[in-house]
């Protein structure tokens, strides 16, 4: 049996080793929360591994519209070994975005199927103008592909996610 590789996602910014960028004018935020995965134990083939996230609260107060975006770096460890970020892939079902309050039709998903992410911003909810003013909070799901030939060790990634004005 290989060794045990851990793999850790981690978005909010108070978490060692990551980092999170939320722009956006005053009328619109976006807080999240750490993504994580399992940990894998190495067998000598590509393994899916799906992340888990607390749901992710975006909040407007502007009738122009809204998206929401996430980009991310590669894993990678204390050796320098990476996992690319093209094996890390994004969805964000409707049924995940929960309307809180303000408007009862918010925002909807761009990125229902899962979508590699990359350091370019994907974006994965958007609001057209004169609907999705208030709270919604988001739940994407997140999956991992582990390539058979990555160095046991606990990998991190940089994720970014903005919020920003206009559909």
């Amino acid at each position: 049996m290989r060794p045990l590789l851990g793999v850790w996602l981690a978005v909010a910014a108070a978490l060692v080793g990551a980092a999170l960028a939320v722009t956006g004018v005053a009328a619109l935020s976006i807080t999240t929360a750490a993504i994580t995965f399992p940990g894998v134990t190495l067998g000598g083939s590509d393994q899916t591994v799906d992340g888990s996230t607390s749901a992710w609260r975006a909040d407007s107060s502007q009738r122009n519209g809204y998206h929401v975006t996430v980009s991310s770096t590669d894993f990678s460890n204390a050796e320098s070994k990476t996992i690319a970020v093209s094996n890390f892939d994004i969805r964000l079902l409707d049924a995940n975005i929960v309307w809180i309050s303000g408007d009862a039709e918010g925002p909807v998903s761009t990125q229902t199927t899962f979508t590699a992410l990359s350091g370019t911003p994907l974006k994965i909810a958007s609001a057209v103008a004169s609907i999705g003013r208030g709270v919604y909070d988001l739940t994407p799901d997140f999956r991992l592909t582990v390539p058979a030939e990555s160095y046991a060790g606990s990998y991190t990634a940089t994720v970014t996610v903005d919020i920003t004005s206009g559909p």
